[in-house]
């Protein structure tokens, strides 16, 4: 029996560069977790839900309910410095929803930010494929500026 654990993506840009009324999307999304059929992965959904925010106001909508496996994502560890890279995340949403064109390269936010998508990209791949197709632009950024 699956075990689905229900969790959620960081801000993905609809647009990038970004600009004043980018619109921000954030997705839900499950983990499942099943050791009698996959000892060192689990099983990722499709999106769950999207919620959009665009000049400071929200709107989330259902994708679907079914908790359907869409692809395996490998497990690894989670060491201290990506531990810590990931309780940045806040810091890195109120980051990003400000955004109004491309982020200088040199600055410590600019520095940070990329850390902690490169560490999300590492360890949510499989989900990072189901929806590249709408923020492509932004992953091949994120990925080129390691």
């Amino acid at each position: 029996m699956t075990v689905w654990t229900k969790t959620e993506s960081p801000l993905f840009p609809a647009d990038w560069p970004p600009a004043s009324d980018t619109a921000w999307v954030r997705y839900t999304f499950a983990y499942g977790m099943n050791p009698a059929e996959l000892m060192d992965g689990a099983y990722v959904t499709y999106p769950l839900s999207k919620t959009e925010w665009k000049e400071g106001i929200s709107t989330t909508a259902v994708v679907s309910s079914d908790m359907i496996q869409a692809a395996v994502q490998g497990v690894l560890p989670l060491d201290r410095q990506t531990r810590i890279t990931f309780e940045n995340g806040n810091q890195v949403s109120t980051y990003c929803l400000k955004l109004a064109e491309l982020p200088n390269l040199t600055t410590p936010e600019t520095r940070e930010v990329l850390a902690y998508y490169q560490a999300w990209f590492n360890h949510n791949g499989a989900f990072l494929d189901l929806i590249r197709e709408y923020h492509a632009e932004f992953i091949d950024w994120m990925v080129l500026n390691k």
